[in-house]
């Protein structure tokens, strides 16, 4: 008894380190990295006000409806409205990332009994680095849905209970009203039934009919939600109308140099391992049903069907259980060999390893991440725009800074990173590319004039992306620098008519 108080006292250990570290990076700085956390933002403040999501209200000068599900955002807005807006983005997600440490823990447990590879795997998952780099300072939907898959997983494991049967049918619903990576839990749990078929020749019953249900659960709640969407772009929906010139940068192909780095090295080579051993050699229900979980992340990866970088997370934090299962095979054989006194060794050896190759990179990318958020002068230059201009007025900003505005600034932009229902999502990325690239001033301001613009936000991640150190057409008759510094702001006074 004593020693398992021992285990749980580290096991707390390991939860106050890793979320330590990440309120210390996440709070370096007052604002997020760029991109989805002002989404959260905008869509936290709609809920707090409105009860509701923004989703009539949306993105860009067209004004087109938003699409997403909106369970995140309540639990955001809920923990915002006695912390406020920030503190709730910057802790409340690393709690949510945090507590897959235990529930990692939870399975490993469950599988191999032993809770010194259980408190191993935990911290392995602390620190996976892709993981912890990307949602220290991004506020990332990720951090709720990847704990609640995995959480999921576990009440399936133990499906038998009345209780956990209970909770993976409520779980498996919130997590149909969370993201449509909901799918690729349907796609795995389908997976599973075909492995345990081809292994163990009859279904469990009751593991059979639950994931029918659940798998026409989360068709039904997903159809609800994203019909308009399918009928907008068909079966093109899987990418998201992403334009043709940012796909490539969404859907990567797959390295492993990458993959090692952004893994962990020890959960990549020890899991794939596991998957070999029970693929051919060992029987297990309960790893059959996370190598179905890593066949899938591979084949969406594979075909370019999830991006490389929700992909690796979601196959990182798989491969750890599965890392799990490869110890327990290790030890079990080093305890029937004259070198089992020398055990200590190898622990120490696996630590040092899981130091090196998870817990470094983990904390040098995640300060890399950290440095690459919004600057204080951009704030300020946002503010300004918040202050100062009409409400109903337009502003260019670059695609990636869309979601700023329309949070920080409270202004509609010509175009953000959501293209769900935005028509020729092609055409619109190539104007704002036109709108700050041009040299002649009677393009631009017919690109202007089309989508409405009324100021031109120009900043170094404009300069950076496009390489301009200047907007080339910029001249006072037709543009107006209302606001200098490390943002300069440009009013247009020009606008060509369109008969």
């Amino acid at each position: 008894m004593a020693k398992n108080r021992i285990h749980i006292y580290l096991l707390a250990a390991v939860f106050a380190l890793a979320l330590a570290v990440r309120l210390y990076l996440a709070f370096q700085m007052p604002s997020f990295e760029i991109g989805e956390a002002y989404f959260n933002y905008e869509q936290i403040d709609s809920i707090r006000t409105r009860f509701l999501p923004s989703y009539f209200e949306g993105s860009g000068y067209s004004g087109m409806a938003r699409i997403f599900p909106p369970a995140y955002y309540y639990v955001l807005a809920v923990f915002s409205s006695f912390m406020g807006t920030v503190l709730a983005l910057k802790i409340i997600p690393n709690l949510l990332a945090c507590s897959l440490i235990i529930i990692i823990y939870m399975i490993v447990l469950e599988l191999t009994k032993s809770r010194n590879i259980s408190l191993f795997c935990s911290f392995a998952a602390a620190f996976m680095p892709i993981f912890f780099s990307a949602t220290v300072n991004s506020a990332s939907r990720v951090t709720f849905t990847l704990p609640l898959i995995f959480y999921t997983l576990y009440c399936f494991m133990r499906i038998k209970e009345r209780g956990f049967l209970y909770q993976f049918l409520i779980f498996s619903f919130l997590l149909s009203l969370s993201s449509a990576i909901s799918f690729l839990f349907v796609f795995a749990l389908i997976i599973y039934l075909l492995l345990v078929k081809l292994e163990y020749k009859l279904q469990n019953r009751i593991e059979l009919e639950v994931i029918l249900f659940v798998t026409f659960l989360t068709l039904w709640v997903n159809i609800l939600i994203y019909k308009k969407a399918f009928l907008f772009h068909s079966y093109a929906l899987i990418w998201q109308n992403i334009p043709p010139q940012v796909l490539a940068s969404y859907f990567k192909d797959i390295d492993i140099i990458a993959s090692v780095t952004n893994i962990g090295l020890l959960p990549l080579l020890f899991g794939i391992y596991a998957i070999y051993r029970y693929m051919f050699k060992e029987r297990d229900r309960r790893t059959y049903l996370l190598m179905a979980f890593a066949l899938a992340v591979a084949f969406l990866l594979w075909f370019k069907l999830i991006t490389l970088g929700v992909g690796l997370m979601f196959l990182g934090a798989i491969l750890i259980p599965l890392l799990g299962q490869s110890l327990s095979l290790i030890f079990k054989y080093l305890e029937m060999t004259k070198i089992s006194s020398y055990g200590w060794a190898f622990w120490a050896i696996l630590v040092i390893l899981l130091v090196l190759t998870s817990f470094l990179p983990a904390v040098a990318k995640a300060s890399v991440s950290v440095s690459g958020s919004v600057s204080q002068g951009e704030i300020d230059a946002l503010v300004w725009l918040r202050d100062n201009t009409p409400a109903d007025a337009v502003v260019l900003s670059t695609v990636a800074e869309g979601s700023l505005v329309e949070a920080l600034a409270q202004r509609k932009s010509v175009a953000d990173d959501d293209f769900i229902l935005v028509r020729s999502s092609d055409d619109v990325f190539d104007d704002v590319q036109g709108m700050y690239t041009s040299i002649l001033k009677t393009r631009a301001v017919e690109l202007m004039s089309k989508y409405g613009v009324n100021y031109v936000y120009f900043s170094p991640r404009a300069r950076q992306e496009f390489g301009i150190e200047e907007l080339k057409y910029a001249e006072k008759d037709c543009f107006e620098l209302v606001h200098d510094g490390e943002v300069k702001i440009y009013r247009s006074l020009c606008k060509i008519r369109s008969d």
